[in-house]
């Protein structure tokens, strides 16, 4: 079976990822979310997420996160395609340098999430590194194992980490 460099961005999400992944694929857990603030909220999801899978944790750089988004942070669109820019590059560049040949990300098990520019950019990415982009679509079932993260106590966010998206 080939290694996949999984980005995670939340428990939940890894949870509902591997659940599919797992059978055709040997999951290296990639956590680098510098979008997610507060701090104290950061920690909550990672230790939340660490109860389920062992990562290679990148550093958390909020502040290259806001000085990347500072113009456009009242945009949702241009904001998500930065985010996703930064998050999915920062995980072609680790698998790669792992010697991992595929890549993907958490973020495609979410209904919230923008999946056609998440698409995209994995395959821009694919070409650059030359790292296979991993596609897949599991949005029909983000709310199918709830019961399950409850069991496993993992923290269930209410919104993506960006503080432009919290809810008020």
């Amino acid at each position: 079976m080939e290694n996949i460099l999984l980005h995670t961005c939340c428990g939940i999400c890894g949870f509902s990822a591997t659940q599919n992944l797992e059978k055709s694929f040997n999951i290296k857990y990639y956590w680098y979310n510098p979008n997610i603030h507060l701090v104290s909220e950061y920690k909550k999801r990672l230790d939340s997420a660490k109860t389920k899978f062992t990562f290679i944790i990148d550093t958390y750089d909020w502040k290259k996160w806001f000085l990347r988004i500072k113009n456009i942070a009242y945009n949702n669109i241009e904001r998500c395609k930065e985010c996703y820019i930064m998050r999915l590059t920062k995980t072609a560049e680790k698998a790669k340098e792992l010697k991992i040949n595929n890549f993907s990300s958490t973020l495609l098990i979410s209904p919230y999430q923008k999946h056609d520019l998440l698409k995209n950019i994995g395959e821009d990415l694919q070409k650059r590194f030359n790292v296979k982009f991993h596609y897949f679509d599991e949005r029909k079932n983000f709310y199918k194992y709830r019961n399950q993260y409850r069991e496993f106590g993992l923290y269930m966010q209410k919104y993506c980490g960006c503080v432009f998206s919290k809810p008020r």
